[in-house]
C-alpha cells in the first residue's frame, strides 16, 4: 500500500510540475514576444483559456489515474489478506500436524518405557523368586542334615543311656 501511495504522489508531482512548467512557459514567452498590449492580452487571453482546458484534461487524466491506482491499492490489499489467511491457515495445518506426530513419539516412546520397565520388573522378579526357592532348597537341606544329625545323636544317646541303665542295673544287681 504504501508502494501505491508513492505512486500516486509521484504522478500528483508530476503533474503538478507540467501544469507550472507550462504556465511558467507560456509566460515567458507572451513576455518576451514583441507584441503591441492588445496583441499581447489577446494571446494570455488565448493562453489562459488553453491553460484552462488542459488543466481541466489533465484534472480528468489525474483523478482517473488515482481511481486507478486506488482501486489497484484495494485489489492487492485484497489480495495479501488472502494471501495471509491461507498462509495462516497453512501454519496453524502444520502446527497441528506437527503437535499430533510429536504427541504419537511421546505416546510410543512412553510405551517402549513401561515396556521396558515392566520386562525389568518381570526379570527381577524371577531373579527374586529363583533365589528365594534356592535358599528355601538349601534351608530345607540344611534341615534334612540337621534332622538326620539329631536322629543319629539321638540314637547314639539312647544307646549310651540304655548301656547307662544296663551298667547301673548290672551294678545293682551285683
Amino acid at each position: 500500500m504504501t508502494n501505491n501511495q508513492n505512486d500516486t504522489n509521484k504522478t500528483g508531482n508530476f503533474m503538478i510540475g507540467v501544469v507550472v512548467g507550462s504556465i511558467v512557459g507560456a509566460a515567458t514567452a507572451l513576455l518576451m514576444a514583441p507584441k503591441s498590449g492588445k496583441e499581447l492580452r489577446s494571446d494570455i487571453g488565448n493562453q489562459v483559456e488553453t491553460l484552462k482546458d488542459k488543466s481541466g484534461e489533465w484534472k480528468e487524466t489525474v483523478m482517473e489515474k488515482g481511481s486507478e491506482l486506488t482501486s489497484t491499492a484495494k485489489e492487492k490489499t485484497d489480495q495479501l489478506r488472502q494471501v495471509a489467511a491461507e498462509k495462516s491457515s497453512n501454519v496453524a495445518d502444520t502446527v497441528k500436524e506437527t503437535t499430533d506426530k510429536l504427541r504419537g513419539a511421546v505416546k510410543d516412546k512412553t510405551e517402549q518405557v513401561a515396556e521396558s520397565v515392566k520386562d525389568m520388573t518381570d526379570g527381577w522378579k524371577e531373579t527374586v523368586n529363583e533365589n528365594v526357592e534356592q535358599t528355601a532348597d538349601q534351608l530345607e537341606k540344611r534341615v534334612d542334615q540337621a534332622d538326620s544329625a539329631v536322629q543319629a545323636n539321638s540314637d547314639e544317646v539312647a544307646e549310651k543311656a540304655e548301656e547307662l541303665a544296663d551298667k547301673v542295673n548290672s551294678s545293682m544287681n551285683n
